[in-house]
C-alpha cells in the first residue's frame, strides 16, 4: 500500500482510534497496580494492550550552531474489541502502526513533518515482542548494545530526516509507582509508563534536503494500556525537561472540557538516576501566554512558568518557536508538539506537548 493508499484509510482507521467507550475494555489488558516491568522484553511491543507508543523528542545544533528539535513517535492502535487471538491468521491486520517525524529549525521558526501509516500483518510494519524493535515502512528504531538507540527516518519528499544514535547518560526512569502512571480516578486508566530522560544525541539531521552532522540531547519515552484516559480527559500538557545542573522533570496534566485539571502527576529525576514521583500538590503550572494556529485556529498556551517549592525551582518555560502545530491524517488529530528553553532558577532545554485544543482525545487513548 502506498503512503497515497494509507492515507485513504486514515478515516478507516481513525474511526478504530476513537471507537465507542464500550470497546476500550473489550478482551484487552487494562494496566494494573500490580505492574512489574522487565527489560528489555518491555522494551518491546504488547500486543495485549490496545495502546502505545515509543516517543523521541530533542535539541541538537549542527557545526555553526544551527539549533534544530525533532520528535520521532511510532503509534501501535489494536484494532476491533479484543487482542489477536493465538490461532489468528499470520497476515491478518490487528493493529495500525502511525508514525509522526517532526524537524523544527528553530533559526527559521519553522517545523516541518511527514506521516507513515500501515496496518499489522506486513514486514513493512512490525514491532518485536521482546524487545524495541521497530519498523515502518522505510522508518526503522531499534536498542542495540548498551541501550544505544537508533534511529533511521527519512520523507527527501517533504526534505526532512534524521539518522541519529542516542546514548544513555541515566538508568531507565519509571514513572508513578513503578511504572504504574495513573491517568484517572478509575482503576485501569493508567499507562505503563518508562523513560530515558537524558540521552547524548548524534548523527544527522536533514532540513530543507539539507544534511546537517548535528550533536545534544534527547529524552525516550514508551508508554502502553488499553483505556489510559477517562471520559472526562479531552487533552493534555506535558513537559519533558532537562535542567541544566543534571536533573531531568517530567510533568502532565490532563484537561476537562472547561480547561480545569482532571490530573497532574509528574517525576523529578536526579543527578544519580533517582527519581521522586511528584503529585499534584508538588508543583503548580500557570500558562503565561497564548498562540492561535493559523491552521486549525486553535488557541494554545504558549509559555508557562513551573513552580515547585520543596525543591525551591521555579521555572520559565519559553516556546523556541511558535508554529509546532502537526496536523495529522494517520491519527487524525492536531496538536502542538515543540522545543522549548528553561530559565528562571535553573536554566535548561525540553520539548512540550500540548494535545485536545483543536479537537478532543476523549476516548482515543
Amino acid at each position: 500500500m502506498s503512503w497515497a493508499d494509507a492515507l485513504r484509510t486514515a478515516l478507516v482507521v481513525s474511526a478504530a482510534l476513537a471507537g465507542p467507550a464500550a470497546a476500550q475494555d473489550g478482551g484487552w489488558r487494562r494496566v494494573g497496580r500490580d505492574l512489574a516491568l522487565t527489560f528489555p522484553a518491555d522494551h518491546g511491543a504488547h500486543p495485549a494492550h490496545r495502546t502505545e507508543w515509543w516517543y523521541v523528542t530533542g535539541q541538537v545544533e549542527d557545526a555553526a550552531g544551527r539549533p534544530f528539535g525533532f520528535q520521532f513517535t511510532i503509534f501501535r492502535r489494536g484494532l476491533g474489541d479484543a487482542p489477536p487471538a493465538a490461532d489468528d491468521a499470520p497476515r491478518r491486520p490487528r493493529h495500525v502502526f502511525a508514525g509522526h517525524l517532526a524537524v523544527a529549525d528553530v533559526r527559521a521558526g519553522r517545523t516541518v513533518h511527514a506521516e507513515r501509516l500501515r496496518r499489522s500483518g506486513s514486514p513493512l510494519a512490525s514491532a518485536a515482542r521482546d524487545d524495541l524493535d521497530l519498523v515502518l515502512e522505510d522508518w526503522t528504531f531499534a536498542r542495540g548494545p548498551d541501550d544505544v538507540l537508533a534511529i533511521s527516518a527519512r520523507d527527501p519528499a517533504r526534505g526532512i530526516g534524521l539518522e541519529l544514535e542516542l546514548r544513555p547518560q541515566k538508568p531507565l526512569a519509571l514513572h508513578g509507582d513503578g511504572g504504574y502512571s495513573a491517568k484517572g480516578g478509575e482503576e485501569g486508566n493508567a499507562s505503563a509508563y518508562a523513560s530515558w530522560t537524558r540521552l547524548a544525541t548524534t548523527g544527522r539531521l536533514w532540513s530543507e534536503g539539507r544534511a546537517h552532522d548535528v550533536r545534544g540531547a534527547a529524552w525516550f519515552d514508551h508508554e502502553f494500556g488499553s483505556s489510559v484516559l477517562g471520559d472526562d480527559a479531552v487533552g493534555w500538557d506535558w513537559f519533558g525537561l532537562q535542567l541544566d545542573d543534571g536533573r531531568e522533570l517530567m510533568l502532565f496534566e490532563l484537561r476537562d472540557a472547561d480547561g480545569r485539571p482532571t490530573k497532574a502527576a509528574g517525576s523529578l529525576v536526579q543527578r544519580d538516576g533517582t527519581v521522586r514521583a511528584l503529585a499534584r500538590d508538588d508543583f503548580t503550572v500557570e500558562a503565561t501566554g497564548r498562540w492561535r494556529s493559523p491552521h486549525t485556529g486553535a488557541d494554545y498556551p504558549a509559555g508557562w512558568v513551573l513552580t515547585l517549592p520543596e525543591e525551591g525551582l521555579r521555572l520559565e518555560v519559553t516556546p523556541r518557536l511558535a508554529d509546532a502545530e502537526l496536523v495529522t491524517g494517520s491519527t487524525d488529530t492536531a496538536y502542538w508538539e515543540g522545543p522549548v528553553e528553561l530559565s528562571g532558577t535553573v536554566r535548561g532545554r525540553g520539548y512540550a506537548e500540548l494535545t485536545g485544543y483543536a479537537g478532543a482525545m476523549t476516548r482515543r487513548f
